[in-house]
């Protein structure tokens, strides 16, 4: 008897999962419900970043887009619903060409694993000791020490900028 691999197991069960989260998106008619079947998918993408010790990334996914865009996107749905007091519906338009494009999409993924090129090339063993997360870690607090400077004050301007208009058009009402 085979021993079973639970990382592709568990891989193929996440994988299932953003799927059907993604399919019952475009079926909801109901926004708030797509919105909460995004948070899934977003999960299951983040647990396979995970499962494949992309961990970096999956933690990336998960603070960005779900702590992020995800949670803006929910409340501008929300506070959208409470200004006019009525259900906010979706319409399912132009069903067939999206099943096509869907279709052909979908023959272009096969055709191209087909093929069996090499989806990755590591290197010696010797190069793969660290994890990503920390690899990463060494390299920006390193080599790429001043690139990661100029990003902090780059933000850190961005967010100056933000506060100084959102709080001068909020005087200005006064």
């Amino acid at each position: 008897m085979e021993q079973i691999n639970f990382n592709i197991l568990a891989f193929y069960g996440f994988a299932g999962l953003a799927v059907i989260s993604a399919l019952m998106i475009l079926m909801s008619k109901n926004i708030i419900h797509s919105v909460f079947m995004l948070v899934l998918v977003f999960l299951s993408v983040a647990a396979i970043y995970i499962i494949t010790n992309a961990e970096f990334v999956g933690v990336t996914q998960i603070m960005v887009y779900i702590g992020g865009i995800l949670i803006l996107m929910m409340f501008g749905v929300m506070l959208t619903n409470r200004i006019d007091g009525g259900k906010m519906l979706t319409e399912h338009r132009r069903i067939i060409p999206a099943v096509l494009l869907g279709l052909g999409l979908a023959f272009v993924f096969y055709s191209t694993l087909q093929t069996k090129f090499p989806l990755a090339e590591f290197g010696p063993q010797s190069e793969l000791d660290k994890s990503v997360t920390e690899t990463i870690g060494i390299n920006f607090m390193t080599h790429q020490l001043v690139a990661l400077e100029l990003t902090a004050v780059l933000l850190l301007m961005a967010l100056i900028g933000a506060a100084f208009l959102a709080g001068s058009k909020f005087e200005d009402k006064k």
